[in-house]
């Protein structure tokens, strides 16, 4: 089976890590973070990370008129879907944004730089100009 046929399929998340230039990791979703990622055969893709049991923000913390659970939401939840393209030689996946929580990503390329270790795939790629990456490693639901 070819790498690219291989990322086809159902993942669930089992970490996500902000590695920042000085060496120091964040979790932006908790150290036990939920998700799910599907890759179809067709070409298209949906990713869904959650930051399970979050607390509501103080209403100190929200801007004025909107509601704790908004908040929360955003905070807490991020999702995107589209299309993807896989190039074996650069070890790298694109998403090609439909559709996302975060409306001016639509449109948007995400590229990702990915390994395949028998059912694990670990997608990494840059996040700021300070050298931060991020890594999130995805175990193929059976």
């Amino acid at each position: 089976m070819s790498e690219e046929m291989h990322i086809h399929g159902c993942w669930l998340l089992r970490s996500y890590e902000l590695q920042q230039a000085d060496g120091s990791v964040v979790y932006p979703m908790g150290q036990e973070p939920e998700g799910l990622l599907l890759y179809s055969p067709a070409g298209h893709m949906s990713v869904h990370l959650l930051q399970p049991g979050a607390a509501p923000p103080t209403a100190e913390q929200l801007p004025p008129g909107l509601p704790a659970e908004l908040a929360l939401s955003y905070a807490c939840y991020t999702s995107y879907f589209g299309r993807y393209h896989v190039d074996t030689a650069e070890r790298m996946v694109t998403h090609q944004l439909c559709g996302a929580s975060v409306l001016a990503w639509a449109g948007s390329e995400f590229p990702r730089y990915y390994a395949l270790e028998g059912d694990q795939l670990t997608l990494s790629a840059a996040v700021n100009e300070q050298g931060s990456r991020a890594v999130l490693v995805w175990q193929r639901e059976s």
